[in-house]
């Protein structure tokens, strides 16, 4: 993730990072699924079928639901602990510290994968390395949407679907209908990024249905190159933006 500024978050350079971000939380969503039946980059739903399974008595499976939301909400606690402890406007966020935990998760993931840890790909009934596949690619789904998130002052999210397309929704009329008053007005490109992003993570489904049937665990050196990608764009954009920072503060100075 980068440190940038609210007004910038919609700017064409911008947008390719939100569509790589979404495209990869798809990817992640859809492996998560292909491998262990289950969505790893929401928990909506959730509550319902925990519900349903503690009424049949289903209370191992109920358990193992239970792990889902918790993961994710766990890992979105993460970069909250890192970034927002101590936070000041006259300091830069240390990004790089949390992308660096998703990187190295991606890698564990891999790593256990391709070594036969997690057994087969794809198994008809869940066993605990099933549930810990799911607890660390929902902890890592979790962590994302959390970086994002606090990164964008709430305003980017690339883990889920439901409220974007809500969003989507609610301000496309004004895409037809020019010279309108609205209640929740902003500049048209604002739901361009939204659909950019809806079709990123959707791509990134797809792309990941196509690989990993074929290549089982190792379909996971994809998003764990483009986690090291964005980990080395982070860090270089850390450290500009202190040296910035820096400039600045001493120029203040000796004015």
């Amino acid at each position: 993730m980068i440190h940038l500024f609210l007004n910038d978050l919609y700017k064409k350079k911008f947008v390719f990072l939100w569509m790589i971000l979404s495209f990869k939380a798809g990817y992640l969503n859809a492996a998560g699924f292909l491998a262990t039946g289950k969505f790893v980059s929401h928990v909506t739903g959730f509550g319902t079928q925990m519900g349903v399974s503690m009424a049949h008595e289903d209370y191992y499976f109920g358990a193992e639901l239970l792990i889902i939301p918790l993961a994710f909400i766990f890992g979105s606690m993460i970069p909250a602990l890192i970034l927002d402890r101590n936070y000041d406007d006259r300091k830069i966020p240390p990004y790089p510290a949390v992308q660096f935990l998703i990187t190295m998760l991606l890698g564990v993931i891999f790593f256990l994968g391709t070594s036969g840890w997690f057994g087969d790909f794809s198994t008809p009934t869940d066993d605990l390395h099933d549930i810990i596949l799911i607890g660390l690619l929902c902890l890592v789904c979790g962590m994302k949407n959390g970086l994002t998130t606090w990164a964008t002052y709430g305003k980017i999210r690339t883990t889920h679907l439901t409220g974007l397309a809500t969003d989507i929704g609610l301000h496309l009329p004004k895409i037809f209908r020019g010279g309108i008053r609205s209640r929740f007005p902003e500049q048209r490109r604002v739901n361009t990024v939204r659909i950019a992003t809806f079709v990123s993570f959707t791509v990134g489904s797809l792309v990941a249905a196509f690989i990993f049937p074929k290549y089982d665990f190792y379909g996971f050196i994809f998003p764990f190159i483009l986690s090291v990608g964005l980990l080395a764009v982070s860090f270089v954009n850390y450290n500009e933006a202190k040296r910035e920072h820096t400039v600045g503060d001493e120029k203040t100075k000796v004015a």
